[in-house]
């Protein structure tokens, strides 16, 4: 009979990242033979999606069936394990793990970003949930050493973004943006940024992204605003399907991008664009820094960025994103315990 497998994760919530790791794992779970099955904010949607097992994530009968009958639970990827969203999602990821361990079941920590957590409190409980797991992956150096730090024995891999297949380029010369909600970015930020678009691009076309609705187009609909204002004259156009297959057709077609979500940096890496990242998060900066990519940090005071811009215009392709469309995750550390 063939082993279960539930995963937990950010699942249901049409988050481009987040369902491009979950593709990544069902696939290749089924590949090697396991009953797969997920706790979802939408299982319907999961379920006809990914074409595997879904049950509602908030409903606490289904969550303790589900981890009754499973042999795995894999927490991941992404980000759970954080409480700068909220401490109630970290408390939720770790419940869900406790009564895994309560149930005698083996727990993956798959592929995940783990921190920031602030509070001692949070700090201790994350430690201890942690120290209970059976085999603990994270995705970024950082991760890696605080667990280091909590004596937790760990292996470092690749994000399961990296697997994404893609298609051909197609470039059409456009200017992609991909930005997203962030409390504490400058009221100025998109004022400038729009500004500096216009002044380097003012003859191609924008193409503005959304990687999670409805979250995302509330702040595209600002840069679009200003956009309008500034240079009327500049074509663009938003898509706001963010399936998985759309997106991935749409950046085939760019030729640079400037971009908040660290999956949007990646997936631009991927495809050999010239990406500009605006980040909001530690991972989006590492990600930045570990590719030598221009940034401008979205929640400082803007400044003058034509250096930046006139940097990134005339930036010649560099050697770790020619390394990076090679990149793979890399399985066997999964299989190794699984199998």
């Amino acid at each position: 009979m063939a082993k279960k497998v539930l995963i937990s994760g950010y699942i249901g919530f049409s988050n481009f990242g987040d369902d491009v790791i979950f593709a990544m794992l069902t696939r290749h779970l089924k590949a090697k033979g396991f009953k797969v099955s997920a706790l979802s904010a939408n299982p319907q949607k999961t379920k006809a999606q990914f074409k595997v097992n879904a049950a509602n994530y908030m409903n606490p009968l289904s969550i303790i069936k589900e981890i009754a009958s499973c042999d795995y639970l894999i927490s991941g990827g992404g980000s759970l394990l954080q409480n700068v969203t909220s401490s109630l999602s970290l408390l939720y990821y770790i419940l869900i793990i406790i009564c895994a361990k309560l149930m005698f079941k083996k727990v993956i920590i798959f592929a995940q970003g783990i921190g920031p957590i602030y509070g001692v409190f949070w700090h201790i409980l994350t430690r201890i949930t942690l120290s209970m797991c059976n085999l603990v992956t994270v995705r970024d150096s950082e991760s890696y050493k605080q667990l280091g730090r909590w004596k937790i024995k760990s292996r470092l891999v690749d994000d399961p973004a990296w697997d994404i297949p893609v298609l051909p380029r197609e470039s059409r010369g456009y200017v992609g943006v991909q930005l997203r909600p962030y409390s504490n970015m400058h009221p100025d930020f998109i004022k400038l940024l729009v500004k500096y678009i216009g002044l380097y691009f003012s003859d191609r076309k924008i193409i503005m992204f959304s990687f999670q609705n409805p979250d995302d187009m509330k702040t595209l609909y600002l840069f679009e605003k200003e956009l309008k204002t500034q240079w009327p004259q500049i074509r663009y156009e938003i898509r706001n399907n963010n399936s998985i297959k759309s997106i991935v057709q749409g950046f085939s077609e760019l030729e640079y991008l400037f971009a908040m979500r660290f999956h949007a940096c990646l997936l631009g890496i991927k495809y050999g664009l010239k990406v500009f990242a605006l980040p909001y998060d530690i991972k989006v900066e590492n990600l930045a820094s570990e590719f030598n990519l221009p940034s401008i940090m979205v929640g400082k005071k803007p400044e003058n960025y034509n250096s930046d811009f006139a940097g990134f215009v005339q930036k010649c392709e560099d050697d770790n994103i020619s390394s990076a469309l090679k990149r793979r995750f890399n399985w066997d550390v999964i299989d190794k315990y699984m199998l």
